[in-house]
């Protein structure tokens, strides 16, 4: 059951991570370079997980999780630059980094959302 919970919560964030570089793509547009958004989504991502776990994980665990969640929130922001909207396209790519996620070692924490804030699950 706690390996159920904790998928469902990886995949939630997965796709909270995409969604979030879609979002900041639409909000930018053209006027932000890819190094700009990086830079801004960067600290978004570990402003949240920061604020979420605080002290309670190690220093170089939340920096591996925010780049790895930069990697994903960057797909959500180059894609709609690179090629045309494909539902299905997305959701292979989302269970594909899922499988990839579940298919290696981490035991995310199980995070209950408190406020309308994204949050994302860690993956170590």
């Amino acid at each position: 059951m706690q390996k159920n919970i904790q998928t469902h919560g990886l995949k939630e964030s997965i796709v909270m991570a995409f969604n979030l570089g879609v979002w900041m793509k639409q909000q930018k547009g053209h006027e932000a370079t890819v190094s700009e958004a990086t830079e801004e989504l960067q600290s978004m991502i570990y402003w949240n997980l920061n604020n979420q776990y605080g002290d309670t994980i190690p220093t170089d665990l939340l920096k591996a999780n925010v780049e790895y969640f930069l990697n994903i929130v960057l797909l959500g922001y180059i894609l709609p630059e690179v090629c045309l909207p494909d539902e299905e396209l997305k959701s292979r790519l989302l269970n594909l980094i899922e499988g990839k996620a579940i298919a290696g070692t981490f035991q995310p924490p199980v995070v209950e959302e408190q406020t309308t804030k994204t949050t994302f699950t860690f993956h170590n």
